[in-house]
């Protein structure tokens, strides 16, 4: 039997505004919203690597809040495009645009766009949603992202499951940099990794890497920390492979680490590279004692093998 809470039906209203009226709209919206929610999605610029991420005062600002289909609706509804009204002799506020919205479908629209992606010779990524028929072979990451950063399908994250590959992971210990939602960790695991210590800064993004482990039953040889890399590492510990997901100026930050951290027949798998950056890249690395091995490349971005420096 279905629930009155799966059966929930929502009312999505958003409006456009500028930012001296981004204020006032809110407060008119929590008068009526449910619960007094208000969601402000404020519009970001940022460069092609994610650096420099900052609000774009040029953009409006959008505002929604969210009324319960129920016989009070339209009451609110009327209420605040009379409000609305009002703001708008004031300053720009756009018109009120409404969608319906199902629950369910609500929590589970955004999946439709993560299928079951193939990459290299053996990785699978399966969404815990979706089925999958395993061929003989198949190396499946079973995924549910949650709130962190990675699918599987942004180039960087498949240029590091493709230079995975090549490389002989069992027995290997493993630092993962910046683990996201923990497909790389689970990825050399499946390879033969003997530890992994996932490190990622972000606490939402943690809990969803610790799950993932958990349902690719890796929970005990792979550990989260939470924190940045840097401050992360055990002191004098070293791995023999380390893999680093994560945008140039990291990379630049903690190349000192990174070099200290690996074995001298050790490799680092360096990624999430937007090409304009390379060579900052390359040369903080280089500094660090790494030396560029193999390199892959998909459209701006730039993957690096890279080993210790013998000379």
């Amino acid at each position: 039997m279905t629930s009155a809470r799966e059966a929930a039906t929502w009312i999505e209203l958003s409006v456009l505004a500028d930012a001296e009226s981004v204020e006032s709209v809110a407060e008119l919206f929590s008068k009526h919203g449910y619960n007094e929610g208000v969601v402000i999605e404020e519009p970001y610029r940022q460069d092609g690597d994610g650096e420099n991420l900052a609000v774009d005062p040029t953009r409006p600002v959008t505002v929604r809040t969210f009324l319960y289909d129920d016989v009070d609706a339209p009451g609110k509804r009327a209420a605040l495009d009379q409000g609305l009204w009002h703001l708008r002799q004031l300053g720009e506020v756009g018109e009120l645009t409404e969608r319906i919205v199902r629950e369910d479908d609500w929590e589970s629209a955004w999946k439709a766009h993560f299928p079951v992606l193939r990459i290299g010779r053996r990785f699978v990524i399966k969404p815990t949603w979706q089925e999958h028929e395993e061929a003989d072979g198949d190396l499946v990451i079973h995924l549910d992202p949650g709130m962190a950063f990675g699918t599987g399908s942004h180039p960087t994250t498949e240029m590091c499951l493709l230079a995975l590959e090549d490389l002989d992971c069992a027995g290997v210990e493993v630092l993962d940099a910046g683990a996201g939602s923990g497909i790389l960790s689970i990825a050399v695991c499946l390879l033969g990794a003997a530890t992994v210590d996932a490190v990622e800064i972000d606490p939402y993004a943690a809990n969803a890497l610790t799950e993932n482990l958990r349902l690719n039953h890796f929970d005990d040889r792979a550990t989260t920390i939470v924190g940045p890399i840097g401050a992360s590492v055990s002191e004098g510990k070293q791995y023999d492979l380390v893999l680093a997901n994560i945008i140039a100026r990291v990379h630049i930050e903690d190349a000192a680490t990174f070099g200290a951290v690996l074995r001298p027949d050790g490799r680092m798998i360096a990624s999430g590279i937007i090409s304009e950056r390379e060579g900052e890249v390359v040369d903080a690395l280089a500094a660090a004692g790494l030396a560029v091995e193999r390199r892959l490349t998909a459209g701006d971005w730039v993957t690096l093998t890279l080993r210790p420096d013998a000379r």
